[in-house]
């Protein structure tokens, strides 16, 4: 299982152009496309990055301007992404 940044950097490098999604969830894949940069983080003193997790708010304001309607499977789909 891949995240984000390995798919990132997978792509960069010419590796892998893509990755099987079963069809039942494309929805939550393309929502999670919309809102995948509204992380709360927070900076530790070492220099590292503590991703905390998505910041609803800023989801739920990003999903309304792509036009996505929300419903209670996609969202818990969007938060198990």
């Amino acid at each position: 299982l891949l995240g984000l940044g390995e798919i990132a950097r997978d792509l960069a490098a010419g590796g892998p152009t893509g990755f099987e999604v079963w069809p039942e969830n494309w929805a939550i894949v393309e929502a999670w496309l919309e809102v995948a940069s509204q992380w709360r983080t927070t900076a530790l003193a070492d220099g590292r990055v503590l991703w905390v997790g998505l910041d609803y708010a800023a989801a739920r304001a990003g999903l309304d301007a792509a036009g996505v309607a929300i419903n209670p499977a996609l969202w818990s789909g969007l938060r198990l992404m």
